[in-house]
């Protein structure tokens, strides 16, 4: 294509998009996050990716600027909302999240240079205020990560004026038009015509399409890194702009919820009234629902401020008081008093997000005193699952906290796929004894409950990989075949088993056949990377120190490293020296029982 003045003037290409060092940067500080911490893990953490990233990176870049890149179908999950409504979330590949990120990420500078406003804000990663995760790292994303600007702002605006307005995007994400997105982005600076070309065709392949429907144009995915999040974040910046007028300043947006300070009902109306004129001009609308205006007593009554100051408070004492070896037995007594009075305050607001953070406090303090509340809190009330599972990890294993997950899981409120996950994730991170005769029921709940969503299959996986002999694994895996044997990521899942099931001669060369005939690459290539790993004789500095998991206290040993470390101590082609001395080396590192059990019983 001949050079004009007019290309000439573009920054923004596919080329300069698309570097080795900017794919690696994103790689190592957000996707490789990211991916750790979705709905549904990796039972091999992408650590095939991850260790031959460079190359894959070359590849990946070169198809793209030869024009023959093409994406991956994402895994789709879901997780409820409220009352059995899910929304749909994107697993991307690990080359797909790259490339999304990548591309956003170069877009970034530019899209805020035309921020109008520092009153508005969209991402933990990018945020210039470091929060209330420094304090509580679980409190509900993203209400946490606004806290001390956001919670400044709304002492302002119930002691400064009359009422506070709250409302919200109604199904945000699911009805921003990828046309109007384009129309925007492309206002904000010089883009090359294929760049945003290829920026929305990553876009739509992300977007969950049932059936065979053709693609609607209309849905940012919901992904577990930023990309999405900035672009959803610039689509409002007029949004923004009006509000800065109209309320002075008086305002503050997380994504799609927005809050603002006003003095009489008539104002109240009459920007939320411009407000929903100005989104229906983008195929939007207000939440009617959602939309509330509050007297001043009645906004602390919903943002619940002092009671929030107060966690916040004791959160801090009590983190300095275990640092130091001190007793928190009063700390105890005085949070269950106050918690005591929580209760009966009325369910509205941001209710839930407090009693989110009552959990994530007696978690800290290891007190049990929420555990009564837990089964209720379960089948009624999604948005307060993490905690509760957070809670029960840190915790630890009871036969108590095992029956109330147990219930759950089996009950009909389980509807979503993070949730079914997510309770089996807390039963592997428990250390139980080897020698418990919850051991067989665990395995039995695995085997006998994978009917239905695929993401029962990988929850059950999980769940074999650590309590279930290698017999009863394989037979598991051969039995769900149909359900795995088509899809790039639960493929994965059965190919990052290949430590338990190695020995098993013909289950072994059954599942490297049926990986093949599928063409599962991915799954392949993660068995290929177990075989490389063996061969590392010995183990360089950086594998090393990732089987060590870190350098501090270690609280729970990942699965995945297990596997892999039960893969090179059982290989009988490394040299017993160099296998005793990383026996000597990591074994110390891990705490669960049934791991050292099963490590120490290698013959060496």
């Amino acid at each position: 294509m001949p050079n004009t003045p007019r290309l000439e003037e573009r920054v923004y290409t596919l080329k300069t998009c698309f570097t080795s060092s900017l794919m690696n940067r994103v790689w190592q500080a957000y996707v490789k996050i990211g991916l750790r911490s979705q709905g549904l893990l990796d039972l091999h953490d992408y650590y095939d990716f991850h260790r031959n990233r460079e190359a894959l990176i070359e590849i990946i870049k070169n198809q793209i600027l030869d024009g023959n890149y093409r994406p991956k179908p994402p895994h789709i999950i879901r997780a409820e909302k409220k009352y059995g409504l899910c929304r749909h979330l994107q697993i991307p590949t690990p080359e797909d999240a790259i490339v999304l990120q990548a591309l956003v990420e170069t877009l970034a500078p530019i899209i805020k240079a035309n921020q109008p406003t520092e009153r508005a804000y969209y991402s933990r990663s990018h945020s210039a205020f470091i929060g209330e995760e420094s304090i509580d790292g679980s409190f509900p994303y993203p209400w946490f990560k606004l806290w001390p600007e956001f919670q400044k702002r709304i002492y302002k605006f119930t002691s400064t004026f009359k009422y506070l307005v709250v409302t919200d995007i109604a199904n945000y994400f699911d009805n921003i038009s990828f046309d109007r997105l384009r129309n925007v982005i492309s206002s904000y600076g010089k883009f090359d015509e294929v760049l945003l070309d290829f920026l929305f065709y990553m876009l739509e392949s992300f977007v969950w399409s049932p059936d065979y429907l053709p693609i609607s144009g209309v849905g940012l995915p919901q992904v577990n890194f930023d990309a999405p999040r900035l672009l959803g974040h610039a689509f409002l910046f007029e949004i923004d702009r009006y509000l800065n007028i109209e309320t002075d300043g008086n305002f503050v947006r997380w994504m799609d919820d927005i809050d603002f300070g006003v003095n009489d009902l008539k104002k109240a109306k009459k920007i939320l009234k411009g407000l929903d004129e100005l989104l229906l001009t983008r195929g939007l609308r207000l939440n009617m629902g959602k939309t509330k205006i509050l007297s001043s007593s009645e906004a602390k009554e919903y943002f619940l401020p002092d009671e929030n100051r107060y966690i916040s408070i004791m959160t801090e004492r009590i983190k300095r008081k275990i640092a130091s070896g001190a007793a928190i037995d009063l700390e105890k007594k005085l949070i269950r008093k106050r918690f005591k009075r929580f209760l009966k305050r009325p369910n509205v607001g941001r209710w839930e997000k407090v009693y989110n953070r009552y959990f994530t406090i007696a978690g800290n303090m290891k007190d049990r005193y929420l555990e009564k509340y837990v089964p209720e809190l379960l089948l009624n009330y999604p948005a307060m699952r993490g905690s509760i599972f957070r809670y029960y990890t840190k915790l630890g294993y009871n036969l108590t906290r095992f029956n109330h997950l147990k219930e759950f899981i089996e009950s009909d409120h389980c509807l979503d796929d993070t949730s079914f996950f997510s309770v089996a994730k807390v039963i592997v991170d428990w250390k139980i004894p080897p020698g418990s005769k919850i051991r067989d029921e665990i395995v039995d709940i695995a085997i006998n409950t994978v009917k239905g969503t695929p993401a029962k299959l990988v929850a059950s996986i999980w769940l074999l990989a650590k309590y279930a002999s290698s017999y009863d694994l394989a037979k598991y895996i051969g039995k769900h075949t149909s359900v795995w044997k088509y899809s790039t990521f639960l493929s994965r899942q059965v190919a990052a088993t290949t430590p338990k099931i190695r020995k098993m001669e013909s289950q072994f060369k059954l599942l490297k056949k049926t990986l093949s005939e599928a063409g599962q690459l991915d799954a392949l290539r993660v068995m290929r990377h177990f075989d490389e790993l063996r061969k590392m004789q010995p183990l360089k500095s950086p594998e090393k120190l990732y089987l060590m998991h870190g350098k501090g206290k270690v609280k729970t040993y990942p699965l995945f490293k297990y596997l892999i470390l039960l893969d090179l101590l059982s290989c009988t082609e490394v040299e017993p020296n160099i296998r005793r001395e990383l026996r000597n080396e990591v074994l110390p590192r891990i705490p669960d029982p049934l791991y050292l059990k099963e490590l120490e019983k290698i013959k060496i």
